[in-house]
């Protein structure tokens, strides 16, 4: 068990070469960024292939984790294109959750800057969720997450509440860089998969923030997930 507050700042720690996905074995490591001297670091989980003695990138994620209030809080990931449709977002979620929990970091959130709709879907099948769930019917900002019937389609659907929000989100380079169709048109038979929360950055603008409210739920499929990716 690592001990968050004695790590080393701006070093890279191996964590494990124990997981795989598909036809790839994973270094995983962990990384803090340099002390500002608060008690709210920014830590980095990075998974890495090994090809010919050379070292590739596939993916990572990104948190802050409080000291004094032992809680954590989701910031991003990402995984490069070529290393997709592995379930190796997943497994960096699995390894985040395993690392605070084990650590008693048990206030566990989703940071308000989070800007990838498919990722806070994922994280509500971790047992993430807003506290009023009244919210989803009374709010504009509301996507409903979906994926095709046909299975082999890898796209990211989304059916939004409000068209004015279809458009700015048009407008993001998450939606430019990251496989997402906006499918309001009804033309696509389409896997309904849940409903998010999600707030653009504008004058209006009004966080939704996601916690842990299902621990069981997260140790379930954190365990789950970590077994299939395990050699």
């Amino acid at each position: 068990m690592l001990d968050f507050p004695n790590f080393n700042p701006g070093t890279r720690l191996f964590y494990s070469n124990e997981y795989y996905s598909g036809d790839y074995n994973h270094e995983i490591y962990l990384k803090k960024s340099i002390d500002d001297g608060s008690n709210r670091p920014k830590f980095y989980i990075s998974i890495f292939t090994k090809d010919n003695d050379i070292y590739k990138l596939q993916g990572y994620l990104y948190f802050y984790l409080d000291y004094t209030k032992k809680s954590s809080s989701f910031i991003g990931l990402k995984v490069n294109e070529e290393y997709r449709n592995l379930n190796i977002a997943s497994l960096l979620i699995s390894l985040w959750l395993d690392i605070c929990l084990n650590n008693g970091y048990k206030n566990i959130d989703i940071n308000h800057k989070q800007r990838k709709p498919f990722l806070l879907y994922l994280l509500k099948t971790y047992g993430f969720e807003v506290a009023n769930l009244k919210e989803y019917y009374t709010r504009d900002d509301v996507i409903t997450i979906c994926k095709n019937e046909n299975l082999t389609d890898k796209a990211k659907y989304l059916l939004f509440k409000s068209p004015k929000h279809a458009h700015d989100f048009q407008k993001t380079n998450t939606y430019k860089s990251d496989n997402y169709i906006i499918a309001n048109d009804g033309r696509l038979n389409l896997i309904y998969l849940d409903k998010i929360i999600f707030p653009l950055q504008d004058a209006k603008y009004h966080p939704a923030l996601y916690s842990l409210l299902n621990e069981d739920l997260a140790n379930e499929k954190l365990s789950r997930t970590l077994s299939q990716h395990h050699k």
